[in-house]
């Protein structure tokens, strides 16, 4: 963990620019806007922010409670659990989860109902949505992690109902990869631009778009979040101000919706 070190040498001063703020969570925000964002405060004098290994929204928040961490990340909103125990958020962006299948997949998009029963194993074939005589392939993360994606559509989706079996992989990396490589896959995951490979399919016939995202209309729509154990201060006050300044902002609508829009 990172600290603010006090008054001293030369060496302890540098010591203490040098010594990186340290992020765990939610990989949909350190595989994407988080080194940018990083750079740019370093570039402006801030300390660097250290990504550790891949751990999910949960175990994030969970570390950085018990004082492992500096900064957590969660792709979406906190439970009324987390925020029992008093940490300092802020929402950064917002973001979608998006509906994932091969590009040779015919069908042109699904209903919240449909994605449903694929994933609860009611439906198990792509011809019973109109598509081709094939068996769906269920992708996603390992659903142990605590992926804030994946607790997003647990919620918002399975509504609380069990999940059909799945090919699980540790990282949503490799879902993607996955999926770009098997026509008979469906998965979902954080909307990213720039992804090769794979098809997003609408979901109730609205496409994550920018401005549906924003306005909530695309159903699956969530916030992006950053926490710290309590009101923060120094470097790490430094950097969510860093985020949240129109630089920032500009940084986080590479990958996402922006909270602050750019004037």
């Amino acid at each position: 963990m990172a600290l603010l070190l006090g008054g001293g040498s030369g060496c302890q001063r540098q010591a203490a620019v040098d010594t990186p703020l340290v992020y765990v969570g939610s990989g949909s925000i350190s595989d994407t806007v988080l080194p940018p964002l990083s750079e740019g405060f370093v570039r402006g004098g801030g300390r660097p922010v250290e990504v550790k290994q891949y751990v999910g929204s949960a175990e994030g928040f969970k570390l950085l409670m018990e004082g492992h961490a500096d900064l957590s990340g969660l792709a979406r909103s906190l439970k009324s659990t987390e925020k029992a125990q008093h940490p300092y958020y802020v929402i950064i962006g917002y973001a979608a989860l998006a509906v994932y299948v091969h590009p040779d997949n015919p069908v042109p998009a699904l209903s919240r109902a449909q994605f449903k029963a694929f994933f609860t194993g009611q439906l198990k074939n792509w011809k019973e949505v109109g598509g081709p005589d094939a068996p769906v392939e269920l992708v996603t993360v390992e659903l142990s992690t605590g992926s804030g994606t994946t607790d997003f559509f647990a919620d918002a989706v399975m509504e609380s109902a069990p999940f059909a079996p799945t090919r699980a992989f540790k990282h949503p990396k490799e879902v993607l990869s996955y999926v770009a490589s098997h026509p008979h896959a469906l998965s979902f995951g954080t909307l990213a631009p720039g992804v090769q490979g794979i098809r997003v399919l609408p979901l109730e016939g609205v496409a994550p778009e920018p401005e549906a995202i924003r306005t909530a209309d695309y159903p699956l729509s969530r916030p992006l979040v950053l926490a710290t154990r309590g009101v923060p201060e120094g470097p790490l006050k430094a950097f969510l101000d860093y985020v949240m300044s129109p630089e920032g902002q500009a940084i986080v609508a590479r990958s996402f919706i922006p909270v602050r829009e750019a004037r």
